[in-house]
């Protein structure tokens, strides 16, 4: 009973750490809101995802939609430049976007950013796609998340999932579904000049200013039907002469039939199509009108951009190293507390972060392996060959540790590089101090008496007394002579208490 609740009062300070830090998080999340309720009304919302998709990506995105539609904005512009992140929080976005009440339009920005993995399924669920030059977008191919990986029939069935809710979202903008499809099966990436080419997205813009331009004018229908699918061969000749006329929206499918974009056509095709009876729902339609348009930016509230930091596999992986290195201080000098606290918050942080980073279990237990590998050298002292197993055990570990092909979702090598060299450093300064240790004369015990100098200050016949390094020893003469008051001796050998002796 004793021990566990020394166990209990050793995690309190951790708890209640948590709850403070949390909390004051909280109470800067209320002061953040209450400020942007008093500004001017905007005409446009935008939002700047950045970094890996998770939860905290997401609430920020659905706070953003409902805040857009509170405000009667004339559109929600999502700049994203993302590896990546959780399928359950995309789809969530994607969910939310697709039933705003405002038009979404996703912009991958600044040029050389990327909208890749559960970024692009993102970039097909908006109302109107952008890209910036020198930007890319694809490799949807859908990974596991966490240390549990998946088996060969879930790896499937994850896929054909993807793929198919992929098709479904390029779908219903008229998009190019066979693109898109292979993004998820495949992991193609394209750049944003093929996108435009492959009717991927609508617009190229260098600039944000530029895509406000671009987009004046526009009208977006959302939840009514999104395109319309004509068989030639039935059609009649108003309706196909009609689409000899249009050509903006209009492509064909494989089996030679024409697919028509709703939101691309003039409004009288569209009334012709209805007609005819090629649109059975209409939807919601909103005309985006830029004159003298108010820009309003939605920042992350300081609860959001903070499990958004910690979900960096850099941050991660660092925080992953100060818990282990903190514990083990704390096992290794218990009763200090500060240690141990530190390290089961950065701990927790870490695996909380895990949840949404392609995390290999392999690489987990191999870091765990080097430091109990480290742990055994300083027990067992066997002069570096369990540290330099250690070592390259850390090092291979750190490099497995986030399974992506995805450089920006693996641990940087320069991060790694830091780690594993000052825990090097740490390991062989103490191993050398060991060493050094054992190699010192021992100056305790029985050892340390053999060879010292000493005067006899009570003759010695046959016992007697002499002065060794300040104490008073009783001695005997080894080769049982009489050594008499005054003399010099060495000590031979020491039975007990009693010194054997002989003359200098």
């Amino acid at each position: 009973m004793m021990k566990n609740a020394r166990i209990h009062f050793r995690c309190f300070p951790a708890l209640m750490a948590l709850f403070f830090l949390f909390a004051a998080i909280e109470y800067a999340d209320i002061n953040s809101a209450s400020e942007q309720q008093s500004e001017k009304r905007p005409a446009v919302v935008t939002l700047q995802v950045e970094g890996v998709i998770g939860q905290a990506t997401k609430n920020y995105v659905l706070r953003g939609i409902k805040y857009a539609e509170r405000r009667g904005a004339q559109c929600l512009i999502i700049n994203i430049d993302t590896p990546g992140g959780l399928m359950d929080s995309m789809k969530d976005i994607a969910t939310a976007m697709i039933n705003a009440k405002v038009p979404v339009v996703v912009y991958v920005y600044p040029n050389g950013g990327t909208a890749t993995s559960a970024g692009f399924f993102i970039l097909m669920a908006s109302d109107i796609a952008a890209m910036a030059p020198d930007t890319s977008a694809g490799s949807a191919h859908p990974v596991s998340m966490g240390p549990e990986q998946m088996d060969e029939t879930m790896k499937e069935k994850s896929t054909n999932y993807a793929a198919k809710y992929m098709e479904q979202l390029a779908v219903r903008r008229g998009r190019n579904a066979n693109i898109a499809v292979k993004a998820v099966r495949r992991s193609i990436s394209i750049t944003s000049r093929e996108a435009i080419e492959k009717n991927v997205v609508e617009i190229i813009a260098s600039t944000p200013k530029e895509l406000l331009s671009r987009l004046d004018g526009r009208t977006i229908v959302k939840g009514g039907q999104k395109n319309a699918v004509i068989d030639p061969k039935t059609a009649d000749g108003v309706l196909l002469a009609a689409l000899d006329k249009s050509d903006n929206g209009v492509s064909k499918t494989k089996d030679g039939k024409i697919n028509i974009d709703l939101n691309s056509i003039p409004m009288e095709f569209k009334k012709l199509l209805k007609q005819k009876g090629y649109i059975k729902e209409n939807g919601a339609s909103y005309k985006i009108n830029m004159k003298e348009v108010i820009v309003e930016k939605i920042d992350m509230s300081a609860r959001e951009k903070f499990f958004q930091t910690i979900g960096h596999p850099n941050i991660a992986y660092i925080l992953l190293m100060i818990g282990i290195y903190a514990m083990i201080f704390e096992v290794t000098h218990p009763g200090v507390i500060v240690p141990g606290v530190t390290g089961a918050v950065c701990l927790l942080l870490a695996f909380t972060a895990f949840q949404v980073i392609p995390i290999n279990a392999l690489g987990l237990v191999l870091i765990a392996a080097a430091f109990v590998l480290f742990l055994l050298e300083l027990k067992l002292a066997t002069h570096g060959l369990l540290a330099i197993c250690g070592v390259a055990s850390m090092v291979v570990g750190s490099v497995l540790l986030v399974d992506s092909p995805d450089p920006a979702m693996r641990v940087s090598f320069w991060v790694i590089l830091s780690a594993v060299g000052t825990t090097s450093l740490f390991i062989f300064v103490a191993i050398a101090a060991i060493i050094a240790t054992y190699k010192r004369k021992i100056s305790t015990g029985r050892e340390a008496m053999m060879g010292l100098s000493g005067k006899v200050i009570k003759s010695i016949a046959p016992t007697g007394k002499i002065l060794v390094r300040g104490e008073i020893w009783n001695a005997v003469s080894e080769s049982g002579e009489e050594i008499v008051e005054g003399a010099d001796v060495i000590v031979a050998e020491m039975e007990g208490m009693l010194l054997k002796v002989k003359r200098s």
